[in-house]
């Protein structure tokens, strides 16, 4: 599958139902759902769902995707993507997600700044992270890809607890 972009380390590219394992495995591991909401999956049927909707997220415009992040000479390490925020038309979000074995070495940072680049390259002029404020990794993540902290709020996510909100925007 090609690449939608590289960076020094890493390969970001299109989900394949043949990552299904490394997903699986990603996505069990209590401390990768800790603070996303979301629970483990129960089978592998689930994955195999995620996947298939994860391939459309392209479809939704230009610079947008949920994409596998593969890191060199190790294979997948997790996922980063750029997708329309339903909730709020006109406004995007770029979220990651990394295995825990591979956390701490960088992946997360550069894989959100290489998307970031690539989302505004392609003509979206502002992305938004929300990140529970405990994720002190995160909020790290976030201020490390050059995103500016615009404080808490429940203005995303209203029926949740409120979130740190970290914003990027480029002219167009």
């Amino acid at each position: 599958m090609s690449p939608v972009f590289r960076t020094a380390r890493l390969t970001v590219r299109p989900f394949a139902t043949t990552d299904a394992d490394a997903v699986f495995a990603m996505w069990s591991d209590p401390d990768v759902c800790r603070y996303t909401g979301d629970d483990p999956p129960g089978d592998l049927s689930v994955i195999h769902a995620d996947i298939a909707r994860w391939q459309t997220v392209a479809d939704r415009g230009p610079g947008c995707g949920f994409w596998a992040v593969d890191a060199d000479g190790v294979g997948f390490v997790g996922d980063v993507y750029v997708r329309p925020m339903s909730s709020h038309p006109g406004e995007y979000e770029i979220g990651w997600h990394f295995a825990a074995p591979h956390w701490g070495r960088g992946y997360a940072t550069e894989a959100a700044t290489a998307a970031l680049e690539h989302a505004h390259a392609l003509g979206i002029p502002r992305l938004v992270a929300t990140v529970d404020p405990r994720n002190h990794a995160s909020l790290r993540v976030a201020r490390k890809a050059g995103m500016l902290d615009e404080g808490v709020s429940d203005r995303y996510n209203p029926t949740d607890p409120p979130e740190a909100v970290f914003a990027s925007t480029r002219a167009r």
